[in-house]
């Protein structure tokens, strides 16, 4: 089944500048004080500042509805075509409308209760208008589950053109404990947005979203936002909040980031905050649980400290753990991660601890260094579990780490592999898209079990030392970028002076 819809023919545009840009920058790092509380301007990096200069950007307007589950929105996309080809047309991932249809919700059967423990309910996205340069464009809705949005432009906008495309739309949020809902305590606002696909190979790459694995693939951008929310609600979100203010019985946020994969914001009512610095980051944990919620905060933080060290400093301002109504475990997003709610009990902390770190661990594999999740999902995910395990290590030590490698890689996942086949041969290949998995544990076992202890191996091949600046090098040669796995091959060569692509490939294909 072909899951891509490509164009070939390239499209037109109105120039931003680099003078508005810095403008805009400018005003919003000057704006310290509102209404007597001080808001915290670390601002950014030298590195995200750089990269944020020639970048899309997305501009949002959002009124979040509480009471009737919705957000009424306006997004203005600053876009600029670095294609190199001219387009006629663009393409939008909507993935609001998975959610639409109950055949069609990315969740396998055995999980459907517990994404929907008070029955189905949908959720979607509705798409209002679009217009550019204050003139109607026509559009359609196509898709596995209408979850992709085809803009077609009045003029072809030519390589290095530029345009803003206004889209009005409301999202409707459904009753659904997955990663887009809600539930008792938290509205989980995740890959909400119109979002634009991936250009590559001559057309956009605009998958469906898989009921397996992390189905999402962009590149990154700058996003600026005014949300509203009635007064009493506390909101979580990617970036950095410039400034706050309550009027008429609402709040109001402005916030920014720059040179982020995606934007996901989470509200509740009931929100308790802590927070402590990371280096140059400001971590914030969001929970319901005080001790629990206070111990994520210290996780996080010396993850970050350890990931800081190993791998190069994080450039973001602010990074947030929060606790949500979320079945899934936890799930990264940009300066922000979501961790189960029942996690946070006196008797789960080993468990909180391992996914707060793991999800931590993905702001450098799929934030910083991004990737294509649905083709190469290993490249972050495995990357991510033997990262983990490093901040076992430096943190605990190594008979920690040797103990929790022993669960997390050993009776826990890839040597639990035969007792969930019953002994059965199945195909062992970690490099393969996730709609070739059948199965979340067997998807499981191979790309974070597997491909960790092929990490292991690896270190064990280089040394302890060289394997950190291969990561090093990774990183800084592909932070904002779309790394594969030649990449990863290239900087293990840039290294050693060894060529590793036999060593992978035994690991990552069933032979």
């Amino acid at each position: 089944m072909n899951f891509s819809y490509f164009t070939k023919r390239p499209v037109k545009v109105i120039s931003v500048g680099l003078f508005s840009f810095l403008l805009i920058y400018m005003l919003l790092n000057v704006l310290p004080f509102v209404k007597g509380r001080t808001i915290e301007t670390y601002g950014p990096s030298q590195a995200v500042t750089k990269a944020s200069l020639d970048l899309n950007t997305y501009n949002l307007d959002v009124d979040f509805n509480p009471d009737n589950r919705e957000l009424s929105c306006t997004q203005i996309l600053a876009y600029t075509n670095k294609s190199g080809d001219a387009l006629d047309r663009l393409f939008f991932h909507i993935y609001p409308n998975a959610f639409k249809y109950e055949e069609k919700t990315p969740f396998f059967r055995e999980d459907f209760k517990m994404a929907y423990p008070e029955g189905f309910d949908p959720g979607s996205i509705d798409i209002i208008s679009i217009q550019e340069a204050n003139n109607a464009l026509d559009y359609r809705i196509r898709g596995y589950s209408e979850e992709v949005l085809e803009v077609f432009l009045a003029e072809d906008v030519k390589p290095d053109e530029s345009l803003d495309l206004e889209i009005k739309f409301k999202v409707y949020l459904p009753n659904c404990l997955g990663r887009f809902g809600y539930g008792e305590n938290t509205f989980n606002i995740t890959n909400w947005y119109p979002i634009l696909a991936v250009y590559e190979e001559g057309g956009f790459v605009t998958y469906p979203y898989f009921p397996i694995g992390d189905p999402f693939y962009s590149e990154v951008s700058n996003y600026r936002l005014k949300v509203t929310a009635p007064k009493g609600y506390q909101m979580a979100c990617t970036g950095q909040i410039k400034s706050f203010t309550e009027k008429d019985n609402k709040n109001i946020w402005d916030v920014e980031a720059f040179a982020v994969r995606d934007f996901a914001l989470v509200f509740s009512d009931a929100f308790k905050v802590s927070k402590r610095r990371a280096g140059r980051t400001m971590v914030y944990s969001y929970y319901f649980n005080e001790d629990e919620g206070k111990k994520a905060l210290k996780y996080a933080k010396d993850a970050i400290d350890i990931f800081n060290k190993r791998f190069g400093r994080y450039p973001y301002e602010s990074f947030s753990v929060v606790e949500a109504n979320f079945f899934i475990g936890g799930m990264e997003y940009p300066n922000l991660v979501l961790i189960d709610s029942s996690l946070y009990r006196e008797d789960s902390l080993e468990h909180l601890e391992l996914v707060t770190v793991h999800e931590t661990a993905h702001q450098w594999w799929y934030g910083l260094v991004g990737n294509n999740q649905i083709e190469e999902a290993w490249l972050d995910e495995s990357l991510t579990e033997y990262s983990t395990l490093l901040y076992y290590k430096s943190k605990h030590g190594t008979k920690k780490m040797e103990k929790m490698s022993e669960s997390i890689l050993g009776e826990g996942k890839y040597k639990g592999l035969n007792i969930y086949t019953k002994g059965e041969t199945i195909d062992e290949t970690i490099h393969r898209p996730v709609h070739r998995f059948s199965d979340w544990i067997t998807y499981d076992l191979l790309v974070y079990g597997k491909g960790a202890m092929m990490f292991q191996a690896l270190e064990g091949d280089m040394g302890g030392a060289q394997i950190q600046r291969v990561l090093k090098r990774y990183l800084a040669d592909n932070m904002f970028q779309i790394a594969t796995f030649e990449d990863l091959l290239d900087a293990s060569l840039a290294e050693t002076g060894k060529d590793y692509r036999e060593f992978f490939e035994i690991w990552l294909y069933d032979r």
